[in-house]
Order: structure tokens, then sequence, then C-alpha cells
């Protein structure tokens, strides 16, 4: 299936429908298939076939909206309880934070906050790295980081136990740190108490 679509893709960017074949994914299936089949001899619809270029062009529109709020979702941090406003403050003891202890140890050092792959390339040896979430994709980051921050997760997600496995300090369930916390900004994360501590 993706094959097929990857083609297609490749064939609307020919048409001049898509810029990227990619973007082929961000078309619904219904006017997808409307579309291509509009485009074939014998739709019954009495004018015979239509032209690409005419059976296609609704496709760019629909293309450009889906992926503007895919990207846009993309941006969003996403609400710690569905339907729930944060309360600012539900996780601060004073001058710590309070997250969930995932990996012992204790690191101070300036935070580095990685949005998705993209900010891969740009991330400093010994910083201390802060993300939503981490996938075994990003274990290569783990080599270079300091110490661990997340948003999500536990003791037994990805980033806590890569972090127990090469001794870095790590607090995972942080709330909303992706924003809560700016790349060069100097933290204490102690990994032991669970707590991150800005300075």
């Amino acid at each position: 299936m993706r094959r097929a679509l990857c083609e297609l893709g490749r064939r609307l960017v020919d048409q001049g429908v898509l810029t990227d074949p990619m973007d082929v994914y961000f078309i619904n299936f219904e006017p997808l298939d409307a579309a291509i089949r509009d485009t074939e001899v014998g739709t019954g619809r009495g004018d015979g076939q239509l032209s690409p270029a005419k059976a296609l062009a609704g496709l760019t529109g629909i293309a450009e909206k889906n992926k503007a709020g895919y990207q846009e979702a993309v941006e969003r941090t996403p609400e710690w309880e569905h339907g729930r406003a944060s309360e600012v403050g539900d996780d601060t003891d004073g001058d710590f934070i309070k997250g969930t202890a995932g990996s012992p140890g204790e690191v101070t050092g300036e935070v580095f906050v990685v949005h998705s792959p993209e900010d891969f390339s740009s991330f400093p040896d010994g910083a201390i790295l802060v993300a939503r979430t981490t996938n075994p994709a990003w274990t290569a980051l783990f080599y270079q980081a300091s110490g661990i921050i997340t948003e999500s997760g536990g003791a037994l997600s990805h980033g806590a136990v890569t972090a127990r496995e090469l001794g870095l300090p790590a607090v995972m369930a942080i709330r909303d740190a992706t924003s809560r916390f700016t790349s060069g900004q100097t933290v204490n994360v102690n990994g032991s108490n669970g707590t991150v501590t800005p300075n």
C-alpha cells in the first residue's frame, strides 16, 4: 500500500497537483478515490472523461489544508489531561518542580529543548535533554546528554530505561517541560528524588 501511495504521490507531482510526493498522505481517501475515478473513461457522468487537471484540481486544497492542520497540531503542546486546562503550579513545590524519578543521580547544566528529530543535529554535547517523550530513534542523543527531562513517561519508559543504562539522571512526567524550559537555561536534575530545580 505504501509503495502504491508513494507512486501516486509522484504522479500527482508530475500533474502539478502536489509539490511533494509525501503530501499524498494528507489527502483523505474519498476525494482522492473520486478524483482518480473521474479521470477514468466510463464513469457514468454523461460528459465522458474529465481531464486529469480538472478532476484532480480539488486535491491541492485538501492536501494543503490537512498538512497545515497537522503542522499546527505538531507545534501545539497537548493538554496534560484531555479536556482539563493545566493549572500552573500543580507540580511545583517551593523552588523545585516534582516529576517521576526515572534514573538516579544528579546533574546541573544547561537544557536543550528538542521538539522533533529535526533538532537532533543542533543538540550540544553535555546538555540536559528536554523532550515531550523519547523513543529508540532518540537514543543517539542520550550519548551526548548529561541528563534527561521528559513530559511523559515513568520508570519503565524508553527515556528512563535508557538513562539508567547509561547512568544519566532522569526525571519524567514534568508537565509542559518543552514550554516551561528554554534552551540554554540552567537547571538541576535530581533523578533520585524526581525533581528539577531551575537556577
